[in-house]
C-alpha cells in the first residue's frame, strides 16, 4: 500500500530515518482514545499493544476504536472514540518498511510502517483488506512504552468498594432499558461517579465518559463549559448533576451537565 504521505516523501526526495537500518524493539501502545472530526475518518484506526523483538518478530494484543459523535458548533460533530476489547495480534515487520500481522477474530493482512520519529509508528493496513465496501481498521497509531491504563482503557473501581450510583443508574438502564427510561428520562438527578475520558468540543463544552468495571463508556456526561471540569484527575471519584436524556448505544446519555457545590 502507498500512503498519500509516503508519496509526498518520495517527491520530496525525503525518506524518514528515524531508525535507520535498525527494526523499532521493544514496547509499543496506541492511545487508548482518539478523536475525530471529520466523520469519514471514525472507525479508519485500530488500538494496538505489542512487543517487537529484535528479529522483528511482534505480539501483544489489538482493540477496535467503540465510537460516539457529539454534535458541535457551527454543523461540526466531534467524534470521540475510547478502546474496547479485541484479541490477540502477532506478526513481523522488517526494515524494507512492511509486514505482516495476525489479528485474532479478524484476519490476516499485509502493512507498510512508517516512523515519524524515534517515538513513534504508524502501521497501515490495505483499507480494502476485510473486503468490505466501508473500509475499517487499517491504521495504528504507536508511542514508544505502554501507557499505564486499564484493560478496558479507563478507570473502574474495586470490586470491594461500594458501587458508585453513576454505575448503578448504568446497570439499571442495561437490565431495562424501557422501564428505567420511563423512570428517569427527562428527571435531573445527582449522581457520582469515576471521571473517564474527556472529550473538549469544538462549542466550547466537554464531554465525560464515567465508566463500570470493564465498561469504559457506561455514561456520558455533557457539560457546557469545558473550564468547569478540564482539572478534574483521571480516575477521581466526582458529583455531577445531569438531565437524563436517553439509553442508546449501550451507554446512558445525559446533558445539561454541572458540577453541584
Amino acid at each position: 500500500m502507498v500512503t498519500l504521505r509516503a508519496s509526498l516523501l518520495c517527491c520530496l526526495g525525503v525518506v524518514p530515518a528515524a531508525f535507520g537500518a535498525d527494526l523499532p524493539t521493544g514496547a509499543w501502545q496506541s492511545p487508548p482514545s482518539v478523536t475525530f472530526t471529520n466523520p469519514a475518518l471514525a472507525g479508519s484506526e485500530f488500538f494496538l499493544s505489542i512487543d517487537v523483538a529484535a528479529d522483528g518478530t511482534f505480539r501483544g494484543s489489538w482493540g477496535q476504536y467503540t465510537c460516539t459523535n457529539f454534535p458541535g458548533a457551527y454543523g461540526i460533530s466531534t467524534i470521540s472514540c475510547s478502546r474496547s476489547d479485541g484479541g490477540a495480534a502477532q506478526g513481523k515487520l522488517d526494515a524494507g518498511r512492511s509486514g505482516s500481522i495476525d489479528l485474532t477474530g479478524l484476519g490476516r493482512s499485509t502493512f507498510t510502517w512508517s516512523a515519524s520519529s524515534a517515538e513513534e509508528l504508524v502501521f497501515e493496513l490495505p483499507k480494502q483488506w476485510q473486503d468490505k465496501e466501508t473500509p475499517v481498521l487499517y491504521r495504528s497509531r504507536l508511542k514508544r512504552g505502554k501507557q499505564k491504563a486499564p484493560a478496558a482503557g479507563a478507570p473502574s473501581a474495586k470490586a470491594s468498594e461500594p458501587v458508585p450510583s453513576a454505575a448503578a443508574l448504568y446497570r439499571e438502564f442495561k437490565k431495562d432499558p424501557d422501564g428505567a427510561s420511563k423512570r428517569h428520562a427527562g428527571k435531573t438527578l445527582v449522581l457520582e461517579g469515576l471521571r473517564g475520558n474527556l472529550i473538549p468540543m469544538s462549542d466550547g463544552g466537554a464531554a465525560i465518559h464515567v465508566p463500570d468495571g470493564t465498561q469504559p463508556r457506561a455514561l456520558v456526561l455533557v457539560f457546557n463549559e469545558l473550564a468547569a471540569v478540564k482539572e478534574l484527575p483521571v480516575g477521581a471519584l466526582f458529583r455531577f448533576q445531569c438531565t437524563v436524556e436517553h439509553f442508546d448505544y449501550q451507554y446512558v446519555y445525559l446533558t445539561g451537565c454541572v458540577l453541584p457545590r
